[in-house]
């Protein structure tokens, strides 16, 4: 209520300012309170995802911390539950999840500790989190030693809050400029007033296609606000990549186009299907391959691949089956790990499964060094793809600040006809 009552004296300022007419101090402050209201639940949300990103990334730090120190997965969560408070969602979620691996309530299937973390998932949707727990599940039932690959999640983790932090700190920058864009746009406006010429004795704001051309432009201006603040907020958490059905129903249909499942296709058939899927195995293959090279720390790369099948869905989980089939028949054969995704042919897919059937054909002492330059490769291809991922939506939101300045210029060139028009009315009618 206090920034309605200061909105106002506001409008009553940006009516008097541009000359509008009173008819129109209705309209503007409706849909300024409306605005408003938009842009401060929009803020709302951010605020609360970064909450929800904090928690995460604190809880998830502890966890392993804890698990690497104790090896046990119902002290790491008590590690946990001391640091947030019990009122807050992190906390309830770990008191949920605490509860059920003490009690085992609501379990059917008998796997206690995957239902306790299924719980904390549910509150939050990430990747990493999932990752992380199905690490934990794995380790408790195996009996594999931790440590190591406890080391490679918190090393994975540490630099996604790095490229985290630098995307959010370019959008609180690009809000500024947007800002400051809106202000001048709004000056801009206030040129065509400027123009009149004194000789005239005529006021351009007393111009009827003034008055419904200014009063547009602001509430366009108000639209484009909301849609920037829309833009610049969302979850800062990393998405559990989990498709719908049909998402899922598409992309089988793009790999079965491009496999040549479905018949003859036509080239642009083919060229929109390889597109589409590049782009999506491209974001699908690091955490793929984070998987694996944690299940390779206590399993045959055979196994890990196996281990992984449960963890991926759609094409990704066609073309593993067709991998997992094709070592099977051809244990030391290179072809099928050069056959993943192919058809797709992308070089950082390529290089990784090399690297993967390099960790399967050598040795124990070598496996060791080979698992140790996966994981870099890992690191660096996943930094690669969210920076990429990050750039590509900040090239998008760099395009909004530009929307007003577009705007008071399509204005100001409609009041300079204006008032051209209106000029040439004026001398035409001292010559009759």
């Amino acid at each position: 209520m206090k920034i309605y009552v200061i909105l106002l004296p506001f409008v009553l300022f940006i009516v008097w300012v541009y000359g509008l007419g009173v008819v129109f101090i209705v309209p503007l402050f409706a849909a300024s309170c409306v605005a408003v209201a938009r842009i401060r639940r929009y803020q709302r949300a951010d605020r609360e995802y970064e909450v929800a990103y904090s928690q995460v990334t604190t809880y998830l730090e502890q966890l392993l911390c804890s698990y690497r120190r104790l090896g046990h997965a119902g002290k790491a969560l008590e590690d946990c539950r001391t640091l947030f408070r019990e009122d807050c969602l992190m906390g309830k979620a770990i008191c949920q999840a605490m509860h059920i691996l003490f009690t085992g309530e609501g379990v059917i299937d008998g796997d206690i500790l995957d239902a306790a973390f299924a719980s904390v998932e549910r509150f939050y949707d990430s990747r990493r989190m999932r990752i992380i727990h199905r690490f934990i599940c794995n380790s408790e039932k195996t009996g594999a030693e931790s440590g190591r690959p406890a080391d490679i999640l918190l090393e994975d983790l540490e630099l996604w809050k790095n490229r985290t932090k630098i995307y959010q700190s370019r959008k609180r920058f690009i809000k500024i400029e947007c800002s400051i864009a809106t202000g001048l746009s709004l000056l801009l406006c206030y040129v065509s007033r400027l123009l009149t010429p004194e000789e005239l004795g005529f006021d351009i704001s007393e111009s009827f296609i003034y008055q419904i051309s200014t009063v547009g432009v602001f509430l366009l201006f108000l639209l484009i606000l909301v849609k920037i603040c829309k833009r610049l907020s969302g979850s800062w958490l990393d998405g559990s990549g989990l498709q719908n059905r049909e998402q899922r129903k598409q992309r089988e249909k793009l790999y079965r186009v491009l496999r040549g499942d479905i018949g003859k296709s036509s080239f642009l058939e083919k060229h929109m299907a390889k597109k589409l899927l590049t782009s999506y195995v491209r974001g699908e293959f690091p955490y793929w391959l984070l998987l694996v090279t944690l299940y390779l720390q206590s399993e045959s790369s055979y196994q890990a691949l196996r281990y992984s099948l449960r963890e991926t869905e759609g094409v990704f989980r066609l073309e593993l089956e067709r991998l997992i089939t094709e070592i099977y028949d051809s244990p030391r054969s290179l072809e099928p790990y050069l056959d993943f995704f192919s058809c797709l042919e992308i070089p950082e897919v390529q290089s990784g499964m090399k690297i993967l059937y390099s960790v399967h054909a050598n040795g124990f002492e070598e496996s060791g060094k080979q698992l140790d330059f996966l994981v870099a490769q890992n690191n660096r291809l996943m930094d690669k793809n969210e920076s990429y991922h990050y750039s590509n939506l900040l090239a998008g939101m760099s395009m909004l600040k530009q929307l007003p300045m577009i705007v008071s210029c399509l204005k100001l060139l409609v009041d300079l006809v204006n008032l051209l028009a209106v000029t040439m009315g004026s001398f035409q009618n001292m010559g009759l």
